[in-house]
């Protein structure tokens, strides 16, 4: 039979300052690449708001209709002109229109801020306050109905503002169809 025990090559005795050094070693590689990994994670969670300009202008589209030549038919020029509101407030919020019933509460999230602001710049307030109010925080109550607008601010920049359209139900008379008009509306600076 063959001894493999006398064909192997003998260990080398590694001394304890060498498995030391080794240990350190690894240690340090390990937490290279958990430095690097959070590095990575830190940089994919942050929003680069450089590359977004927030002096967009409004842009016009005009179309017309021009009238046939056909005798049986008589057709006037129709004009029509769509306007696009651009935020150009630097805020970005979920929702710039909001339905809601008396008693009701309701708080659009802000996704961006302007330049410069942070969340502890925030500066909420109700245009009517016998409609809706609002607190420090952006929770929007509704008091009565009828129709205002809630104004958030910068503490930063007070230049920088955006509004969201509130309507309070008048006592259910209000249609589906309409608040959903509402709610998907674009915002108006």
């Amino acid at each position: 039979m063959d001894n493999n025990y006398d064909s192997q090559r003998p260990r080398r005795r590694v001394t304890k300052e060498t498995l030391r050094k080794r240990q350190i070693t690894a240690l340090c590689i390990i937490a290279l690449i958990v430095l690097l990994i959070v590095i990575l994670i830190a940089k994919g969670c942050t929003k680069d708001t450089k590359k977004k300009s927030n002096t967009t202008p409004a842009s016009t589209t005009t179309t017309t209709i021009v009238p046939t030549t056909d005798p049986a038919l008589t057709t006037a020029p129709i004009t029509t002109t769509e306007t696009t509101t651009v935020n150009t407030s630097g805020f970005k919020l979920d929702k710039y229109s909001v339905y809601l019933e008396v008693g009701e509460t309701d708080m659009p999230f802000v996704e961006e801020y302007p330049e410069g602001s942070t969340e502890a710049d925030e500066l909420w307030s109700s245009e009517d306050e016998t409609i809706a109010t609002v607190d420090a925080y952006g929770h929007i109550t509704a008091i009565a109905p009828g129709e205002t607008y809630i104004i958030l601010k910068s503490a930063a920049d007070q230049t920088k503002s955006v509004q969201v359209k509130v309507k309070v139900a008048d006592d259910g008379s209000t249609s589906a169809e309409e608040s959903i008009t509402t709610i998907n509306a674009e915002p108006q600076l």
